[in-house]
């Protein structure tokens, strides 16, 4: 589904992350791995401002706010990332 690169810690680093029938899977480089891995763990919320949501792997704009969490930088992106839904007309 989409690829992100970007620096952890000055070292470039890489993952991907696919979606099929439901079930989202993380591969790429280790030390990235184990950090979005760990971090999906919390029980704190993610997603983009005004809109928070549960981490869960199986759900794509968790994960890549997720991802986004875990790099110092992102450098580079390939495939297509989800999105947030459009705030409401009124809404602050």
């Amino acid at each position: 589904m989409f690829s992100i690169k970007g620096l952890v810690h000055g070292k470039s680093q890489s993952i991907s992350y696919s979606h099929e029938n439901g079930v989202g899977k993380l591969t790429g480089d280790p030390i990235i791995v184990l950090l979005v891995e760990d971090a999906l763990q919390s029980v704190e919320l993610t997603g983009p401002v005004g809109q928070y949501i549960e981490r869960d792997i199986n759900d794509p704009l968790a994960v890549l706010c997720v991802i986004n969490e875990c790099f110092h930088s992102i450098t580079e992106h390939e495939g297509e990332l989800p999105t947030a839904e459009a705030m409401p007309d009124g809404a602050r």
